[in-house]
């Protein structure tokens, strides 16, 4: 990007264009599988060929604290013979049970559909613009002619990129 300015630099030169998706009747279990496989932190989830959402890590462990964590009993933690410190959770029946429940439920309970994007020919600033008014962390990047979903912009890539132009 040298030689570049944040007023020239566009979404399209810094947008991470490996998406993965989802459809959004798959499960929360497959979905977890999916980010762990595919070392990403967010998936795109369709309906058909249409996104309808996002569904990132921080929701996914989010949910699974609301429906399954916050029911677990209180851990303790005991020193084994080599005097190491041993954390038991100790699983009830009844949070075995919801732990099965939140694997079946599915992707459009948990994820979001307020997502905002972004045209690949957007300037930097217009993303942090756009990224600070509406309060998100991620932009999806468009394609300029077909208007297709192409890659997402996070803030991490953002900053990198209004960094390396100071």
């Amino acid at each position: 990007m040298a030689g570049l300015t944040a007023k020239t630099v566009t979404i399209g030169d810094i947008t991470t264009r490996h998406l993965v998706s989802i459809q959004e009747d798959e499960t929360v279990e497959k979905a977890g599988n999916l980010m762990q496989e595919k070392e990403v932190t967010m998936l795109v989830v369709m309906e058909k060929e249409k996104v309808v959402g996002i569904l990132t890590a921080g929701q996914w462990f989010n949910s699974f604290y609301l429906h399954v964590g916050s029911h677990l009993p209180h851990h303790r933690f005991r020193t084994d013979r080599a005097g190491q410190f041993d954390l038991q959770l100790e699983k009830s029946e009844a949070v075995k049970k919801r732990a099965a429940e939140f694997k079946q439920m599915k992707i459009s309970e948990i994820m979001s559909s307020h997502f905002k994007t972004i045209s690949e020919n957007a300037s930097l600033v217009e993303a942090v613009h756009e990224m600070k008014s509406s309060e998100i962390r991620r932009l999806l990047v468009t394609d300029e002619k077909s208007g297709k979903i192409i890659g997402v912009l996070g803030r991490t890539r953002t900053i990198n990129a209004l960094l390396s132009e100071l």
